[in-house]
């Protein structure tokens, strides 16, 4: 039952990992003042990601246009996804512009990004605590840090999202080119609820490992607590 409980918690940190990288947690929507114009900026600058991107709504877009990134999505680019074409259309002179017009969000962002990679290394700290450590309490404490650490995720977030739908920061400052403000605004950034699925699962871990301690037989709890030092022989 020793082994059962630790691959069961690593496998759980395991699909943290997963939800957090492969998974969207990002939705971001852009309302297209110029739909037509897109299309025919694409056509004119031979732009196969402008192109792509109509394609997938036949050719008719919509008004607003959303999509949902995953971290694994910001690594490698989907050729037809809004940050490609954004990506595209915008110079690499703009580069420079583009960090002077992120600067608002920079503050909240590293503390998004620390936190986030803190989910991540606690993530693998139970891995390791469940296989390695005598006393699964740990593992315990771990989760219950990852609980809070989520929470956090979504609070700092707030401040990176804010500048953008109040329009304080817009695609044109993101792309370096005036004429990109043409193409719409953003009218919606936030976490998606597949992130809640990490706080969830660090909940199921907790409750894992309460349950496996109390289901102990009486004989190796006692045995724990001389280990642990924390037994008081009568």
């Amino acid at each position: 039952m020793k082994y059962v409980y630790k691959i069961v918690a690593a496998l759980c940190a395991i699909a943290i990992i997963v939800i957090a990288i492969c998974t969207p947690i990002l939705s971001i929507s852009i309302e297209s003042f110029l739909p037509a114009g897109l299309l025919t900026i694409g056509a004119l600058l031979k732009n196969d990601s402008a192109l792509e991107l109509l394609e997938k709504y036949d050719g008719a877009m919509p008004s607003t246009v959303g999509e949902k990134i995953s971290v694994l999505n910001l690594i490698s680019p989907n050729a037809n996804s809004i940050a490609e074409t954004l990506s595209n259309l915008s110079s690499e002179e703009s580069a420079e512009a583009t960090m002077e017009a992120l600067k608002p969000i920079l503050p909240a962002l590293i503390v998004f990004v620390v936190v986030f990679a803190l989910i991540l290394i606690f993530a693998i700290a139970i891995i390791i605590t469940a296989f390695a450590s005598k006393n699964n309490r740990n593992v315990i404490y771990l989760s219950v840090a990852g609980c809070g650490l989520t929470l956090m995720l979504f609070e700092s977030f707030e401040g990176v999202a804010a500048p953008f739908l109040s329009e304080q920061i817009t695609l044109a400052d993101i792309a370096g080119s005036e004429w990109i403000s043409l193409i719409g605004s953003i009218s919606g950034l936030e976490l998606t609820s597949t992130l809640w699925l990490i706080p969830l699962v660090f909940v199921c871990i907790i409750i894992w490992t309460v349950l496996y301690n109390a289901t102990l037989p009486e004989k190796e709890k006692i045995e724990r607590k001389k280990m642990l030092g924390e037994f008081d022989e009568i």
